[in-house]
């Protein structure tokens, strides 16, 4: 169970989750799982970047003077380098998966990539999401991940592991939703 703080920054509706409980889980993990609960003895040697800092990025990035979604689930987060991010991109193959209109397009590629980075990176903490946007311009919509690196917050396109900086040719727009 979480308690929800909702705020508004401009016109920017924030909603930050903040834990009340924490969650064990019913059965016992298999010896992956077990590998990785032991990978968060060793801690992660990462910098921390705070929900406010993170927050801040993401209203200097996406603006603040229109109205959109952002969604904050930790009071802290690590950032993740972009040759890191590019690493990890390497080793996973979501953008091998076939389009399939309605079935299988950019909110599932970037839904799918979320899930497997958060769970190669469990417990790392890494400030990674996922972001909706609305192109008025080109006339359409688009799902795609994103990460911070501290100082920015950088686009994935999940579909061919492209790292793009906002504001670059169809990465442009208006946020609708911004998850992390």
């Amino acid at each position: 169970m979480e308690k929800i703080r909702v705020k508004r920054r401009g016109r920017v509706r924030i909603l930050r989750f903040q834990r009340r409980r924490m969650y064990i889980p019913g059965r016992k993990p298999s010896m992956r799982r077990f590998l990785l609960r032991m990978k968060a003895i060793i801690p992660c040697r990462n910098p921390e970047i705070t929900v406010d800092e993170l927050e801040d990025l993401i209203l200097e990035t996406f603006g603040k003077n229109y109205s959109y979604h952002v969604l904050l689930s930790d009071e802290k987060y690590r950032i993740i380098t972009k040759q890191e991010m590019m690493k990890l991109l390497r080793e996973d193959d979501t953008d091998t998966l076939n389009y399939r209109h309605i079935y299988a397009d950019c909110d599932d590629f970037a839904d799918v990539l979320l899930g497997s980075l958060t769970r190669r990176t469990w417990v790392q903490g890494f400030a990674i999401g996922e972001l909706w946007y609305i192109n008025i311009e080109k006339r359409f919509g688009h799902a795609v991940n994103l990460f911070c690196d501290g100082s920015k917050i950088w686009i994935v396109e999940p579909q061919n592991d492209n790292i793009i900086e906002w504001g670059t040719g169809d990465y442009s727009g208006k946020a609708f939703m911004v998850k992390f």
